[in-house]
C-alpha cells in the first residue's frame, strides 16, 4: 500500500520497489502480492515519476473522492465517501475483487470502475478546475468586481462565498441543480439559467486547455518539480500566507 505523496512516491521508489517482492517466489507473488495506490499518478506518468511497477504482482487502485482527513473521520463514524476502483495489472485474476473489497473496507458506499489513466486525468483536471483552482478564481473575480463597484467587503463576501457554501451548494449536493433552482426566487432562477450558458461558452475553452495540460504531462512536471524542492514547504507556506491575507478571506473571518 503506497499512500505517500506523489512527489515522495517518485523520490523513494528505488528503495521501495525491491521490498514489494522481497523473499517471495513468482508463485507467491502471483497469489498473494498486491500493490495498492489511492491515485493513478505514479504508474500513469512513470516517465516522469520513474515508478515502474513489478510485473509479477497485482496493481490496483481505490481512489476516495475526497480528502484523506474526510475518509478517516467518516470511517470512524462508520460511514464513507464514494470511491473509484481500477486495475492496472491483474496477475492473480482476482485484482478487481481485491479492489472492490478494499473499497468496501474503507467504508465507500458507492464504487465505480475506471482506469488508472482516467482516474488521474479527471482528478488533476477537477482539482485545478471546479473543485479548487477554478472555484477560487471565480470567487476572487466576483468579489473583486463587487468591491470595485462600491460594495462593502462583508456584502461582497456574503454574495460570493457565504451564501454559496452555506446555503446553495448543500442543496445541490443533496438533490441536484434543479432542486437548488427550485429553492431560489423566480428572479434568481431566471437570471441563473440565462447566464449559465454564457459562463459555459466562456469557460469551456479554458477547461479544454487545462485538460490538454494534464494529458500532456505538463501538470505532472510542474507538480513534481515544485514539490520536490528542498524549500518546498517554505514556498508553499508563503503562498498560503498570501491567500490568507487576501481581503476576501479576511472579510470572511468577520462574517
Amino acid at each position: 500500500m503506497n499512500l505517500l505523496s506523489d512527489a515522495a512516491q517518485s523520490s523513494t521508489w528505488l528503495a521501495i520497489k525491491p521490498q514489494i517482492t522481497k523473499d517471495k517466489s513468482d508463485t507467491d507473488c502471483d497469489v498473494r502480492q498486491t500493490l495498492y495506490f489511492s491515485h493513478g499518478f505514479s504508474p500513469v506518468f512513470k516517465k516522469q515519476t520513474k515508478v515502474d511497477v513489478p510485473d509479477n504482482v497485482d496493481v490496483i487502485l481505490v481512489a476516495p473522492k475526497g480528502s484523506g482527513r474526510t475518509v478517516r473521520s467518516l470511517f470512524r463514524e462508520g460511514r464513507g465517501i464514494n470511491s473509484s476502483i481500477a486495475v492496472f495489472q491483474d496477475v492473480s485474476g482476482q485484482a478487481k475483487e481485491k479492489a472492490t473489497a478494499l473499497g468496501v473496507g474503507i467504508g465507500s458506499g458507492y464504487l465505480y470502475e475506471t482506469t488508472f489513466q482516467k482516474e488521474v486525468y479527471s482528478d488533476l483536471f477537477g482539482e485545478r478546475g471546479c473543485l479548487a483552482g477554478g472555484l477560487h478564481g471565480m470567487f476572487l473575480a466576483q468579489y473583486e468586481v463587487l468591491r470595485e463597484r462600491g460594495h462593502s467587503p462583508s456584502e461582497a463576501f456574503n454574495e460570493t462565498v457565504e451564501e454559496a457554501t452555506q446555503s446553495l451548494y448543500p442543496l445541490i449536493g443533496a438533490n441536484g441543480m434543479d432542486w437548488m433552482y427550485e429553492a431560489c426566487s423566480t428572479t434568481a432562477r431566471r437570471g441563473a439559467i440565462d447566464w449559465s450558458g454564457r459562463f459555459k461558452e466562456t469557460l469551456k475553452p479554458l477547461f479544454n486547455e487545462l485538460y490538454d495540460s494534464v494529458a500532456s504531462g505538463k501538470e505532472t512536471e510542474r507538480s513534481l518539480s515544485f514539490n520536490s524542492q528542498k524549500d518546498y514547504r517554505e514556498k508553499y507556506e508563503q503562498e498560503m500566507k498570501e491567500i490568507r491575507e487576501l481581503e476576501i478571506w479576511r472579510a470572511g473571518k468577520t462574517v
